[in-house]
């Protein structure tokens, strides 16, 4: 058989335009030996923006409000490693409030009670408490609020004290201090002494009675029986013994005062 003398007629009479025309009409922006590309419609296209953003806002409200909470009873100390690696030693009876998800956005945490921070140098580093914000690059800084009792020490690099619209730049041995409503700052002779509690000392210059007796029951979590007539100013130091009977003596013989604890 003659291969050359076989025809074979076609079944359809329509050119390829015909049936291209037939099966894709329907579609915009397409021809004839192109090939179709299927796209969002605008409406489907905005709902896949919106979406996108609400998911994206979603996971950023929920970074923002996860909040590590640290707390240290009285009688104890606590050392902690925020994310960047910065390190606070917190006092007793001191807590300490961070969002660790949102750490990098803003390097910002809440104290109340007394802390000892030992800050990486990177974007600025916000405590924020009661009475005052301190804001820092790279530093080391101790800062103590308690009872509307308000101090913030550099012992290294540079610290920035806000407070009530008042503003003071502190360098190393600089103290800035917060009293209704005012601020001062004075230079102290030896900053280190008042970061000695970490180190379980106990160092008091010209410090009120009161104010002594309310460190000791923190640092013993015990409760003071205490005269009436409180009206006298401490200074001494001593480390933290096991009995906190010896230390009331220690404290209470210049006075003339027994101090009990109930």
């Amino acid at each position: 058989m003659k291969i050359d003398n076989i025809k074979i007629n076609p079944q359809w009479s329509r050119s390829k335009e015909e049936i291209w025309n037939e099966r894709f009409s329907g579609l915009e922006g397409v021809s004839p030996g192109r090939t179709p590309f299927f796209h969002l419609s605008r409406p489907a296209f905005y709902y896949s923006l919106a979406a996108f953003i609400f998911v994206a806002v979603l996971f950023s409200s929920m970074a923002f409000l996860n909040t590590r909470v640290e707390v240290v009873p009285k009688g104890m100390h606590r050392m902690i490693t925020l994310p960047d690696g910065s390190r606070v030693t917190l006092n007793a009876d001191t807590k300490l409030t961070y969002k660790p998800a949102w750490w990098y956005v803003s390097r910002s945490v809440t104290l109340q009670g007394e802390a000892f921070f030992e800050v990486k140098p990177g974007k600025k580093f916000d405590v924020h408490s009661a009475s005052a914000m301190v804001r820092v690059l790279g530093t080391s800084f101790n800062v103590f609020d308690r009872s509307g009792i308000y101090r913030t020490t550099c012992i290294t690099g540079k610290v920035q004290v806000n407070s009530n619209g008042q503003t003071a730049i502190l360098e190393p041995g600089m103290q800035a201090s917060v009293s209704k409503g005012s601020m001062a700052t004075n230079n102290l002779a030896d900053a280190s002494q008042i970061i000695c509690w970490t180190e379980h000392e106990f160092v008091f210059l010209s410090t009120p009675l009161n104010q002594v007796i309310e460190e000791i029951e923190r640092q013993y979590n015990i409760d003071i029986l205490v005269p009436e007539n409180m009206d006298y100013s401490y200074t001494g130091n001593f480390s933290k013994l096991e009995d906190p009977e010896q230390v009331l003596e220690i404290v209470g013989k210049p006075f003339g005062i027994k101090f009990k604890i109930k």
